[in-house]
């Protein structure tokens, strides 16, 4: 049995694939902003948990004044890694300069995301606050 080839004028007009050319080219474009899109979602969500973090930490120095270094760290580290994002560097001081003591907490949270077909993303979150203590 004999292959039997297209002649050669008649390949231009041969249709037969084409959608499949056209989903090859258009889905790697597609599949990569989705993809994007996804990582871009994971990115605002380290964002958000650090800075509800510090938020958090910030209501328990307004309220307790014997609030320590190590306290205020655990208590951001164990609500990030309760919703599964690693551990951040912390930092607390109080300040007595005026008339009452202002706490500033400070968090900071180095990330890696390696996005397919793109690139390697390193993103370091951060957030502080400021909070009047004893009111």
């Amino acid at each position: 049995m004999m292959l039997s080839l297209p002649l050669p004028r008649n390949f231009a007009k041969d249709e037969r694939g084409a959608a499949a050319v056209e989903f090859a080219l258009v889905s790697t474009v597609f599949i990569t902003f989705i993809m994007a899109i996804a990582y871009i979602g994971m990115m605002l969500y380290t964002y958000t948990a650090v800075h509800w973090a510090v938020d958090d930490a910030a209501r328990l120095a307004a309220i307790n004044t014997s609030e320590t270094q190590g306290q205020v760290s655990t208590a951001i580290n164990n609500y990030l890694s309760g919703i599964g994002v690693p551990a951040a560097t912390v930092t607390y001081t109080v300040s007595n300069a005026g008339s009452y003591p202002i706490a500033h907490i400070q968090a900071s949270l180095a990330q890696t995301y390696v996005v397919p077909l793109l690139s390697t993303v390193n993103i370091t979150f951060s957030a502080d606050t400021y909070v009047p203590q004893g009111f």
